[in-house]
């Protein structure tokens, strides 16, 4: 019997071709988006959820509070980790961390790489994580100097083989490492996804300097294993002991030390998640789960759209089949039947269009997203037989229900007016949802707009940058630089004015009293970065080279001068009301507690994305970490310029690696999450629209055909085109009307959480909401009026002559 029902569904599948494929490319459609996001999901949910002692694995997280400002972050001071052992001998595991970027690796004078994920840890790191070690003693290789631990993709791309260890590199043109071990590759989904582990140890050759200090944040995290059945809460108290004692020097401001979950570290955007993977709020994931869900509940109610539309057509059907004996719910299984022929071969074509489409979408998004046949079968699977349900379950039941006698006497069409309301207030949900997110695709857009558009406070175009190797002979390469017709301004730094190259630290406004401390992000510039970057002076003046030769090494360090400039942000913070009012006061900054003169005051500048507000900036000069230099160019021969500087780049270091960036294209690199954000919106927002004029060319088919005799009447009786097309639509456009007043306010409000989370933003304007309400009402017109204008201009001699 159910073969039966199956094949007389088919064929009534087939009868309608048009019908069919209006439904079967929806369904598509719509299964193929929920596929894809249910896969995006899954891997945001499995970051780190594969380590054996997750669940009792911590960061511990640093909360600053300084006046009004609130500082949550999960980079910590390098002493932290070596305290907490003294002080928690129930921690039988602590290790410490520093997460590095973007770093050079020569593997010899031919090969020379860029690293984007390197890992110093301690040896505690695999009594925590769970990485597999192919070969080597981890415990012994991070407590020895100068050894690291490759990947196995890593130590192939080095050396073409996974027998690496003995081989040596230089990191960053400082130091040689020797690989002393291979592990597996670390997963994707981890905030730890190193492509090598660099012992510990190696940390004060690799900085030159002694990371030991209380005051340098740098990119250092510290973990913890809690004893098991112990919670965060029952060393809250223990902690703030803690925090007292060794920030004694700075309580000036409140400082609290929080565990934070292993677990919650990649869905919590009140702290840092990690170099390796900025956090993503939950929040994203399940709008992106609601939209999957509504672009398939879209193409469900065509599906019961076109279906109650239709009911005239087979309600005579349904009429003899009752009276040859078919019971309600023998005709449900009928009906459902031919649901579940359309969500099965959808659900096919579906899976097959991911599996097409994943490696496209793991570029665009830059993850791993990973398709396992089985996992994807069942999420279809599941899928289809809700869509089945939920597409077939309410046309089945209608269809069943007709009265035989009623349908197979009368002409009249079966629920006719009960009905009409149903299919009209699916049409406007439809469309609702189709304009909330052509909403949110117009603000995004604004949003986007405006941090390509916004005034940094400083100039950012025709600038290159350029990563150097070491800071030697940077002299004689700012001479032979600037000789070359093309570069019109040089600056030696530690990075571009945003950036995220910074020292986070804090300034004693009273050099002598470290009760008071100010939170400063700590820029390290030369003499020339003021013209190169365009920032304006206030008050005073800027360094100068007499600056630099003052703190030269050849002089004591006692007899050194420092000299600062700092940004208004740094003079409304020490209670000043004028720039001049900063001019000559000492402050001493955390790092190697240097005390200096402010000698001038330049117009504050964004040194972050436009997600976080203004800081206060310290500006000082310091040739030791001038790591990047940054060219103003001359608009002319881009090309033969930058080629004429990595001529000369590579003349000084020849062993380096060139690598120049546009800034504005480096500061655009700054939002591209939002960036991918916008365009899967985009695509959302097409889909859904797609898929409602889908639907809505079906239904008005279907109800031009049901008027063809009035139309040819009309016609007759001497009806214009214009008149019948007007005729014909005005139904439709006043459900889009529907649909945008209650769209609007629904759309306005989720756009403006939205954008809560960007310190500087847009404000979302009335012509945002008329826009799109335009768009979708030329949208509707022109999908209508197509079916309509043809039935307007045909022959009413064709249109009577059945009658």
């Amino acid at each position: 019997m159910i073969k039966n029902y199956l094949k007389i569904a088919w064929r009534n599948l087939l009868k309608h071709p048009s019908t069919t494929s209006i439904h079967l490319l929806g369904l598509t459609l719509g299964l193929t988006t929920c596929l894809l996001i249910l896969l995006f999901i899954r891997n945001e949910w499995s970051y780190d959820r594969y380590h054996k002692l997750g669940e009792r694995i911590y960061r511990v997280n640093e909360i600053i509070n300084t006046g009004d400002e609130v500082d949550r972050s999960g980079i910590t001071p390098y002493p932290l980790a070596p305290a907490l052992r003294n002080d928690f001998s129930d921690w039988s595991k602590i290790t410490r961390i520093h997460a590095d970027r973007d770093v050079t690796v020569m593997v010899s004078r031919e090969k020379i790489l860029l690293e984007d994920k390197i890992l110093f840890a301690e040896p505690e790191l695999f009594e925590l994580f769970s990485f597999d070690m192919v070969s080597g003693n981890s415990r012994a290789i991070l407590s020895q100097p100068n050894q690291a631990i490759l990947t196995e993709s890593t130590a192939r791309k080095y050396f073409g083989t996974t027998s690496a260890v003995g081989k040596t590199f230089k990191l960053d043109n400082k130091v040689m490492v020797q690989v002393a071990g291979i592990m597996r590759d670390i997963p994707s989904q981890s905030i730890l996804n190193a492509r090598m582990i660099v012992s510990f140890p190696t940390m004060k050759d690799y900085f030159q300097f002694s990371v030991d200090q209380w005051g340098l944040r740098s990119g250092g995290s510290a973990f913890v294993l809690l004893p098991e059945g112990r919670s965060p809460e029952q060393y809250a108290a223990r902690l703030a002991t803690v925090s007292k004692k060794y920030f004694a020097e700075e309580r000036g401001s409140t400082h609290q030390l929080v565990l934070q979950a292993l677990h919650d570290i990649h869905f919590n955007t009140s702290f840092d998640g990690s170099k390796f993977a900025p956090p993503i709020s939950p929040t994203y994931l399940y709008v992106f789960g609601i939209v999957g869900l509504f672009v398939l509940l879209i193409a469900c109610v065509n599906f019961i759209n076109m279906s109650t539309a239709r009911a005239m057509t087979r309600a005579r059907e349904v009429g003899v089949r009752k009276v040859v004996g078919a019971t309600r719910g023998q005709l449900i299984s009928q009906f459902l039947g031919e649901a579940f022929w359309l969500t099965s071969l959808s659900a096919v074509l579906a899976l097959v269009l991911t599996y097409g489409l994943l490696p496209l979408v793991n570029d665009f998004m830059q993850k791993q997203i990973g398709f396992r046949w089985n996992e994807s079968v069942v999420f279809i699977a599941v899928l289809a037989l809700l869509t089945t349900v939920c597409a077939g379950m309410y046309p089945a039941f209608f269809l069943a229900r007709f009265v035989p006698v009623k349908v197979l006497k009368t002409h009249a069409e079966p629920g006719r007016g009960g009905q009409a309301w149903l299919r009209q207030g699916l049409v406007v949900f439809q469309f609702t949802i189709s304009l909330v997110l052509a909403v949110g695709v117009l603000v995004v857009y604004r949003q986007m707009s405006y941090f390509r558009q916004k005034d940094l406070g400083f100039s950012r175009d025709a600038i290159v940058t350029i990563s150097l190797p070491e800071t030697k002979n940077l002299t004689p390469l700012g001479q032979e630089l600037r000789q070359i017709p093309g570069i019109e301004e040089v600056s030696f730094a530690l990075g571009a004015p945003t950036s995220d190259n910074n020292f986070g630290t804090d300034m004693h406004p009273d050099p002598t009293n470290d009760d008071k401390k100010i939170g400063i992000s700590l820029k390290i510039v030369d003499a020339d970065y003021l013209k190169t970057y365009g920032l304006k002076l206030l008050a005073g003046r800027f360094l100068d080279h007499h600056d630099t030769l003052a703190i030269s090494s050849k002089i004591p360090e006692e007899q050194r001068r420092y000299v600062f400039v700092v940004n208004e942000n740094v003079v409304k913070a020490l209670g000043l009301s004028r720039p001049e009012q900063a001019l000559g006061r000492k402050i001493r900054a955390g790092i190697n507690n240097i005390t200096a003169e402010i000698v001038g005051v330049v117009k504050d500048f964004h040194s972050s994305s436009l997600r976080k507000p203004i800081e206060p900036v310290v500006m000082m000069n310091f040739p030791y970490f001038y790591r990047t230099a940054g060219l103003k160019l001359r608009t002319a021969n881009y090309q033969k310029t930058i080629a004429a500087v990595e001529q000369t780049f590579r003349t000084f270091y020849p062993e380096g690696l060139f690598d120049a960036t546009f800034l504005d294209q480096s500061l655009q690199e700054q939002y591209e999450e939002e960036e991918r954000q916008f365009t899967l919106l985009r695509v959302f927002a097409g889909l859904a629209l797609v898929i409602c004029c889908l639907g809505l060319w079906g239904l008005a088919t279907f109800v031009i055909e049901r008027r063809t005799k009035e139309i040819g009447v009309r016609k007759v009786l001497g009806a214009s085109v214009v008149s019948l097309v007007a005729l014909l639509s005005k139904d439709f456009l006043k459900l889009v009307f529907v649909a945008i007043v209650i769209a609007t306010p629904v759309a306005w409000y989720a756009m403006n959480q939205w954008l809560t989370s960007f310190e500087y933003k847009i404000t979302i304007e009335w012509w945002m909401f008329l826009t799109v309400g335009i768009l979708a009402t030329v949208v509707t017109i022109l999908t209508v009026s197509f079916q309509s204008i043809k039935a307007a201009l045909m022959n009413p001699v064709k249109s009577l002559r059945t009658e």
